[in-house]
């Protein structure tokens, strides 16, 4: 797992990519698989401020993306949040892959 810190702009689609590798950084091959994420307010929040729709984009080569539109940005709050992405394997295990603050930043252009 690695802890990483992002930051969403407000209104504008924010887009990332994870390859998903071994101890020796071979990529692991993700096809069966899939993933999701949160964003929320507080890590004890019940409600969900954003989820990221995550996409394997080359399955074979372990890459994933992981976006919010900007309808979904749009509508965060502006702030400190904080987010996680999991992958979840094809035989249920479950590994956190990411997780941070997501700083959000307030649109002005609506």
């Amino acid at each position: 797992m690695a802890i990483h810190d992002i930051t969403i702009q407000q209104g504008a689609t924010f887009a990332k990519t994870l390859t998903i590798t071994d101890d020796s950084d071979v990529a692991i091959n993700i096809s069966s698989d899939s993933f999701r994420g949160q964003v929320r307010k507080k890590h004890s929040s019940t409600d969900t401020e954003a989820s990221f729709t995550c996409t394997i984009t080359d399955g074979a080569n372990g890459i994933v993306s992981w976006s919010l539109s900007a309808t979904d940005t749009a509508a965060m709050g502006s702030g400190k949040f904080y987010y996680d992405v999991e992958w979840v394997k094809a035989d249920g295990t479950v590994v956190r892959r990411l997780e941070g603050v997501a700083d959000t930043t307030p649109e002005v252009t609506r």
